[in-house]
């Protein structure tokens, strides 16, 4: 039985705690299974080959969803679609994880995936984990780096590389300065990154400007002060100088991500808009955010949400939130969270995004 699904065949997700290395099939897939100590296990391990035999059959599964949501509306980018694409010649594409320094610490983040974090982690422990202080092993570690070159080197089709923030990793800084003396990944091999889009170093562009084949995917949760507030602190006037600077470097292969929550779902619209206007050879994408819980879109009162479902325009917004409904609870969290950020940060919510206090 042919499989329905090859991202667990043809490509790997590579991140590590201080516990082992995480199995997960791809980084859209809403489940985990158990840490392997080995990173050589990630390739042949109990939890993922269970997985693969899984797609021999309805690939339609509730951790699935954002594949579900983009071809139930007439995409052919999927994740899933893509895997199919490749077919069945072993790793082809890397998907690595680096750690989590970052220069960013965005309302809905937190410190495993931002070392930024580490300055508010008072108001983080407050609401999601007691003692936090003490828990911070957890947080993402260094690769093996070595491992991970060789296996690529002459080889890899796409490596993709998040954080944190990649640009602001030197780890990701050497290996790809490593890659860039083969010619053959220089010439074949696509270096998609995800970026915050204001952490641009003209020693990093350097090295990256030898591969012919690259992409950025540039994260942006709103217009001007919305996307100030949420991705905090980041500023307008760096975000559109450093991201000019990444689409030019390869104006038709750039796209922007979009994560959809109670911050921003009134402000998706006009962020769209904008980012067509500006960056018109770019691609947006949007997904939804699943944690925290009280900041996903559950936590807006009724009228806001339909107001904005009865105007949008984005292509998935409606479909994301068809099953929308109230959370009370987590809307009385959300509104103390977003205040003790102000206080904390000297930001102003109720201002920037009014539709959380409605």
């Amino acid at each position: 039985m042919p499989y329905n699904c090859l991202e667990s065949i043809n490509s790997i997700y590579v991140e590590k705690k201080a516990d082992g290395y995480v199995t997960k099939p791809c980084c859209l897939f809403k489940q985990r299974g158990p840490n392997v100590e080995d990173i050589n296990e990630l390739l042949d391990n109990d939890y993922i080959n269970e997985i693969r035999e899984g797609f021999k059959g309805d690939w339609k599964r509730p951790e699935c969803e954002e594949c579900i949501i983009k071809e139930s509306v007439g995409k052919k980018t999927s994740k899933r679609q893509q895997s199919l694409a490749r077919g069945d010649k072993g790793i082809l594409v890397w998907d690595l994880r680096p750690g989590n320094t970052c220069n960013l610490k965005c309302a809905m983040c937190n410190p495993f995936n931002s070392s930024k974090w580490y300055e508010d982690l008072d108001v983080y422990s407050k609401y999601l984990w007691p003692g936090m202080n003490k828990q911070l092993k957890r947080a993402r570690e260094s690769l093996d780096w070595d491992w991970v070159y060789e296996r690529c080197k002459d080889k890899a089709e796409k490596i993709y590389i998040a954080g944190g923030e990649p640009f602001y990793m030197k780890s990701v800084h050497n290996f790809l300065d490593k890659l860039s003396k083969h010619k053959w990944n220089c010439d074949y091999t696509i270096i998609e990154i995800q970026t915050n889009g204001v952490s641009n170093t003209d020693a990093f562009l350097k090295i990256l400007k030898k591969f012919k084949r690259l992409r950025f995917i540039i994260s942006i949760d709103g217009w001007g002060s919305v996307n100030e507030l949420i991705r905090y602190p980041t500023q307008h006037d760096i975000f559109c100088q450093s991201t000019q600077q990444l689409v030019d470097l390869n104006p038709k292969s750039s796209s922007f991500n979009i994560t959809v929550q109670a911050m921003n779902l009134p402000n998706v619209d006009k962020v769209v808009a904008k980012l067509r206007k500006k960056w018109s050879g770019c691609t947006t994408d949007i997904h939804k955010l699943y944690h925290p819980n009280f900041l996903s879109v559950n936590c807006l009162k009724p009228h806001v949400v339909q107001r904005v479902l009865e105007y949008t325009r984005v292509q998935g917004l409606k479909e994301f939130y068809k099953d929308y409904k109230f959370d009370e609870e987590g809307n009385a969290t959300m509104i103390k969270y977003l205040l003790d950020l102000d206080s904390k940060r000297g930001t102003n919510s109720k201002k920037t995004i009014p539709w959380c206090f409605e």
